[in-house]
């Protein structure tokens, strides 16, 4: 794995502009950290936010999901208690709220993306929900495999659609870098980080007031 560092010196992220339509030519080629304050914010900006105490690293310390305006995550965990009924489990200090990483020139960092939220997970005594960026899902607790204070192991029961057993896993433990968990589900990994711990990193913000904008790409590939 590659060494990687939260809140570095300044460094700029190209993105590669060739052959853009022109629907997408007012996306920022270069990434800036700025004050949001500093920016108009009426019109579309792409910027990384370093200000702790900015609309955007409130928004995300103090992240928690609706569930009673969200049908698709009732849809979910109603149709896997149909079959299967979940357990309730202690988490005791585990938190309860993450919020996904991605790796910007070697760094740590929040997206928030033009449409639709920052992937997002709620683990909570009988469920774990997935806010992805457009659609969120959630499966019911099956098992309780392992837990302490920043590590966690957890037996799912999930849809069909997802894997024929219904059955799956998911796990948090801490990575090499500070602040940093890696989430395993059955279908993906992620790098995710405690709400309370957010403002230890910068977010890379894609604020589209208007219209929707291309999303920014310019993140490592693994």
């Amino acid at each position: 794995m590659a060494s990687c560092k939260q809140k570095a010196e300044p460094k700029q992220a190209e993105i590669n502009t060739a052959e853009i339509p022109a629907w997408k030519r007012d996306l920022d080629t270069v990434l800036e950290k700025n004050n949001p304050k500093n920016l108009d914010l009426t019109k579309h900006q792409l910027f990384i936010d370093t200000t702790p105490n900015s609309e955007n690293f409130e928004k995300l310390i103090n992240w928690k999901p609706i569930r009673m305006d969200n049908d698709a995550i009732s849809y979910y965990e109603k149709e896997i208690a149909k079959k299967h009924k979940p357990i309730k489990i202690d988490l005791k200090e585990f938190p309860r709220h993450w919020i996904s990483l991605e790796r910007l020139n070697n760094e740590f960092v929040i997206y928030e993306p033009c449409d639709g939220n920052t992937t997002a997970f709620e683990i909570n005594e009988s469920s774990v929900l997935f806010f992805h960026q457009l659609e969120p899902d959630a499966d019911l607790i099956s098992d309780l495999k392992k837990i302490s204070k920043n590590e966690i192991s957890l037996g799912l029961w999930t849809v069909p659609e997802k894997t024929e057993s219904e059955k799956t896993e998911l796990t948090i433990k801490p990575t090499e870098f500070k602040n940093v968990f890696l989430l395993t589900y059955g279908f993906g990994q992620w790098y995710v980080t405690p709400t309370k711990k957010v403002s230890e990193f910068n977010i890379v913000v894609n604020h589209c007031p208007t219209m929707k904008i291309v999303e920014f790409n310019g993140f490592d590939k693994e």
